[in-house]
């Protein structure tokens, strides 16, 4: 059985914040995993589990694999995805500082680790009922494309590309990089996605023939940005689709109990839904992935860009 290399680094003892790595093997390539970059992501949390004691089970590993199960640990610990002690959010201030503050010194150690992988994967669960997915910069980088397309997962979104996130930072630095968004709600453990997002990572372990099984073969749906679907009426919303159901546009996605129909604005797939609940006029009620031809304001990159060089440490 393989037994993983346990390095506990401490970046603030007194509130308890320390980062455990956890590594199996020592060759190439080397893939780094983690979850938890806030207080949201539980499931994310439970598949890294599931990973890890899958990896355990095996007498080999051709490769390496890093993982950190929790990469904020006091921010997860209370449910929130700022730091109380600094305000930041981890997702936003890659690649850190070593002198910085606690998040600031967390992003700095974790990338330290990022930036001598081969394939990083972040795994973080969505704050509104939603289908497992992969967002990823796949239109500006083929690196990021080849790696987001053998993970198997139905869908492939466009990252929004904001400078401090881990997915931004990773890919300009030359490293394949995607998260996956899990299925299920902030603060609980959806137990079927978390094994879903666990056997879509073993496929691409052995497809990168690192460890031992059968592949599966992957397809995927490529699409560009999230677009917001907002109501402009206050009351009981009622779903009438489902995440993973594709979508025309004006096509209707939901009511407003005694006030008429929620439609939407784009057309492509349903990303994320709101439940039944109460909402208020502005309110997010859902999220539409849309085809990536539509999204004019972004061209299409005419060339395969070249892989930047990366930093060493």
């Amino acid at each position: 059985m393989v037994k993983p290399e346990v390095d506990a680094v401490d970046i603030d003892v007194k509130t308890g914040n320390t980062l455990g790595f956890y590594r199996f093997g020592t060759d190439r390539p080397n893939v780094f995993i983690l979850s938890a970059m806030d207080g949201s992501s539980a499931t994310g949390v439970y598949a890294t589990y599931l990973t890890m004691k899958h990896l355990e089970g095996l007498t080999r590993i051709d490769g390496s694999l890093t993982l950190l199960p929790v990469a904020n640990p006091l921010s997860f610990r209370l449910g929130a995805k700022l730091s109380p002690l600094d305000s930041l959010d981890l997702d936003a201030v890659f690649p850190g500082d070593e002198r910085g503050t606690v998040t600031q010194r967390t992003a700095w150690e974790i990338w330290r680790r990022v930036s001598q992988a081969d394939y990083v994967i972040n795994l973080r669960t969505g704050w509104q009922s939603c289908m497992s997915h992969i967002v990823a910069m796949h239109r500006e980088y083929i690196h990021v494309r080849n790696m987001a397309t053998q993970i198997a997962l139905p869908l492939v979104v466009q990252a929004p590309g904001n400078r401090g996130s881990l997915t931004t930072e990773a890919a300009h630095e030359g490293i394949a990089v995607v998260s996956i968004e899990t299925r299920g709600t902030k603060h609980q453990v959806d137990p079927q996605a978390a094994v879903e997002v666990r056997e879509a990572i073993l496929n691409f372990l052995r497809i990168k023939d690192m460890i031992p099984g059968e592949r599966i073969e992957t397809s995927c749906i490529l699409a560009g940005r999230t677009q917001s679907v907002n109501t402009d009426r206050e009351g009981f919303f009622v779903p009438t689709t489902r995440p993973g159901e594709a979508i025309r546009r004006n096509e209707v996605i939901g009511q407003i109990q005694d006030k008429g129909d929620v439609t939407s604005p784009y057309e492509g797939r349903v990303v994320s839904l709101s439940d039944m609940n109460f909402v208020f006029e502005g309110d997010i009620i859902g999220r539409i992935a849309t085809p990536v031809a539509e999204q004019r304001a972004e061209p299409e990159p005419t060339e395969e860009r070249v892989a930047p060089k990366r930093r060493k440490w």
